[in-house]
């Protein structure tokens, strides 16, 4: 299993407690902030270790809290685990045609993951091709789902609409969701010819999202000659996978991969860290257990720190606006402690009514 340099962070959700004050109302359709009196901040927080691993033995000394520059106290420290809802998002263009047996896998293998706690999570399934859809709504039944996965997880002969597939899955997560905490899991070579959006704002809307995306990639071991395609086998629920030939695809990869497909590693690169995620890349099927599972524990079980706002006297002469941004910026202390840790990447504004 590879983990690709600079894609995982420190992942930080801002949770904002309201005891008291109003809450900002925004037109039906639009993103929501939240004002209010704020009394006690809530950050749940993912860790990565030096060797890609969540990090599961943290102690609340660990951390370094700051609110506007000030150093908190962290007033409650613990690991929790959080029900969680899973937008899945499978690449069914025809750059990804030879490998569906892995896309059918690999959203199969999430399934797995989740079967212990059936009853907190939930997943829906969109597909991508020239356009994005909905395959599946958001279930708890995974038996239903591991049915259905299989057949719904098909090659098309079509273009690649990845980032508009993004913007419907972030949608589809805010508006249908029956769980605070989602996560979106894109499996794809990340190529894109045919969306909407562009990469730049794409990027800059995950960055306002507050929903950690996570992708998962083939190595080229996965490819499926073209000569085998037609005797593919499907997978059922439970089934082994369809055996790969053992042959090469000859040539560079420049003789199958088009421009698109390239840059498919350094878009989903770009995506994933903007969130907190990370880009992971599977050498052989054996590596998927391992990736699905750092996933899953990576969003399922978080440190939640709590603290109450200690701030510096403001002066008469500042002009303090009702909708106060604030920022926060959470570190693992000392540093040498945690030298090889991932970098720290989190989303720490919340806005407060004074």
């Amino acid at each position: 299993m590879r983990i690709r340099t600079g894609a995982l962070f420190l992942t930080l959700y801002l949770l904002v407690c309201l005891r008291s004050g109003p809450v900002a109302q925004s037109p039906a359709g639009m993103d929501q902030r939240i004002v209010a009196n704020v009394q006690v901040v809530q950050v749940p927080v993912i860790v990565f270790d030096e060797k890609g691993a969540v990090a599961t033995n943290l102690k609340k000394n660990d951390f370094r809290l700051l609110d506007d520059g000030v150093v908190q106290q962290i007033q409650h420290f613990g690991r929790e685990r959080v029900p969680v809802s899973f937008v899945v998002l499978v690449d069914l263009s025809s750059s990804m045609a030879r490998k569906i047996p892995f896309v059918q896998e690999a959203a199969l293998s999430l399934l797995d993951e989740g079967k212990e706690d059936r009853n907190q999570d939930e997943y829906a399934v969109l597909g991508i091709g020239s356009r994005a859809k909905r395959l599946l709504p958001f279930t708890r039944d995974l038996q239903d789902l591991k049915t259905k996965i299989p057949q719904l997880v098909s090659a098309t002969k079509e273009s690649t609409a990845l980032f508009d597939g993004i913007w419907l899955g972030v949608s589809t997560a805010k508006r249908d969701a029956g769980n605070q905490h989602r996560a979106i899991i894109i499996i794809s070579d990340g190529g894109d010819n045919h969306s909407i959006y562009n990469l730049r704002e794409t990027r800059q809307f995950l960055e306002e999202a507050d929903i950690p995306v996570f992708a998962v990639m083939a190595g080229s071991s996965f490819e499926l000659p073209e000569i085998f395609r037609s005797k593919e086998q499907k997978r059922t629920g439970g089934g082994q996978w369809p055996p790969f030939p053992s042959l090469s695809v000859g040539g560079s990869d420049s003789d199958y991969i088009g421009p698109a497909e390239r840059a498919g590693p350094h878009n989903l690169s770009l995506l994933t860290e903007v969130t907190g995620g990370a880009v992971f890349t599977a050498q052989n099927k054996e590596d998927l257990p391992r990736i699905v599972r750092t996933i899953g524990s990576a969003v399922r079980y978080q440190y939640l720190l709590a603290y109450s706002p200690m701030r510096l006297a403001r002066t008469e002469s500042k002009n303090v606006a009702e909708n106060d941004l604030h920022t926060i910026h959470l570190e693992l202390y000392p540093k040498d402690k945690f030298k090889g840790y991932s970098p720290l990447y989190y989303k720490g504004r919340y806005h407060s009514f004074q």
